[in-house]
């Protein structure tokens, strides 16, 4: 069993499973996973419609709060209060944009809903009124996501602190989503003591590519118009080795505008490659001079001992006088270090002048600052040969499409 399948089935599978079993009221548990692996939309798309289902009976709520961008454990807390009262979701909807304090400032003239305004100047006494308290005490579920992205306002001990009021004092059930290895020094530390007394128990989240693929791709708006090319893509997401939601929903979105259009369906390898190179390194491979500050001064250093000029040119000498094992697909730190190694062996200029230390050093330098660009040059380009099988044209439209956001 897979390990999205068999998460889900330990936490909401059956009437004795984790989140829905009354036993378990009182306790907090976290799921942990790296950034990007689809935390947030398994919790959404698999796990939080099934309880809001299961609670809705017992009118008990399940309630699901982003910590990222928020200020006071204060707000943090009026959210959760707010939301488990169950009010009018447009104004559940404004509290969410502007923020509870924010929209309760508003005047009429400041949002054109004046009705959802006037409702929420009494959501203090909404909350005062502990209605949100009463569907959240002895079975109601509270989900923190977003946890490492907190401000640096905000304590760590006392929003543990609040989450254990939630669950030892009100018997809720809490879910704390997050990448805990991101915390550092003392904020690191911190996190661990407060952890230690008040997590019950510890999920780890790490689906395969093929299974965040699989979750996201069951959308009805990717299912529909791209199963034909389900494979493909995920074919060329294998290739890439990624493992982010963000990124796979991205490719799919610019899939389905590429066959929606009715572009040549032989180029979505090329467009899901592109796609993704896009997202991690903000260029796309059409072997152009980068017009950056980094570019021209790679050009002062290496004008007179290489062909050509930038990053690009560089890349390209290099790989067609390498050895052929560098060709192999290459880890980064490997990869980085060998094309570095072989292209200082040429310490002197066409004229055999000798390259100055200082030269050499600004080459290093050179190096450090875009080795992500040298290995995507190299990975994509050469490892994947991304544009191989595609026509001149196809491919100039593909980078145009992704670099731009326009597809004509």
């Amino acid at each position: 069993m897979s390990n999205l399948e068999s998460l889900k089935k330990y936490l909401i599978g059956s009437e004795t499973s984790f989140l829905v079993n009354k036993d378990n009221n009182g306790k907090t548990v976290m799921l942990s996973g790296a950034w990007g692996a689809g935390k947030t939309h398994f919790w959404q798309h698999e796990l939080e419609p099934s309880l809001q289902n299961y609670l809705k009976d017992n009118n008990k709520a399940c309630v699901y709060v982003s910590l990222y961008g928020k200020d006071t454990i204060q707000s943090i807390k009026q959210e959760v209060f707010i939301k488990a009262s169950n009010i009018d979701n447009v104004v559940s909807n404004e509290i969410s944009t502007f923020g509870f304090d924010a929209l309760a400032s508003m005047s009429n003239s400041d949002i054109d809903i004046g009705k959802a305004v006037n409702v929420a100047k009494n959501l203090v006494n909404l909350f005062k009124s502990y209605k949100g308290e009463n569907r959240l005490r002895d079975g109601g579920i509270v989900c923190f996501d977003d946890f490492e992205r907190i401000s640096k306002k905000i304590d760590l001990n006392e929003l543990f602190g609040f989450i254990s009021n939630l669950a030892l004092e009100m018997k809720c059930k809490v879910i704390v989503i997050l990448n805990d290895e991101v915390f550092r020094g003392a904020k690191a530390k911190s996190f661990r003591e407060v952890k230690e007394k008040t997590i019950n128990k510890f999920f780890y989240f790490k689906p395969s590519v093929e299974e965040l693929f699989a979750s996201i791709f069951d959308d009805e708006k990717y299912s529909v118009l791209l199963s034909a090319y389900k494979e493909e893509i995920l074919k060329a997401i294998q290739e890439s080795g990624e493992l982010n939601a963000r990124f796979y929903i991205q490719v799919l979105d610019n899939c389905l505008e590429w066959i929606e259009n009715g572009y040549n369906s032989d180029s979505i390898r090329t467009l899901t490659l592109v796609t993704i190179n896009f997202i991690k390194n903000h260029f796309v491979l059409d072997y152009t001079i980068l017009e950056k500050n980094n570019d021209k001064k790679l050009y002062k250093v290496l004008g007179k001992y290489y062909e050509g000029e930038g990053l690009f040119a560089l890349a390209d000498y290099f790989l067609k006088i390498a050895p052929q094992d560098v060709h192999q697909k290459l880890p980064h730190k490997e990869f980085i270090h060998a094309m570095f190694t072989h292209i200082t062996k040429k310490r002197k200029d066409n004229n055999g002048v000798e390259m100055s230390e200082g030269y050499y050093q600004k080459l290093s330098k050179v190096f450090d600052e875009n080795k992500e660009i040298f290995y995507a040059l190299y990975y994509y380009g050469y490892v994947l040969k991304l544009e191989d099988d595609v026509s001149d044209e196809d491919f100039d439209r593909i980078n145009e499409f992704v670099k731009t956001g326009v597809l004509l």
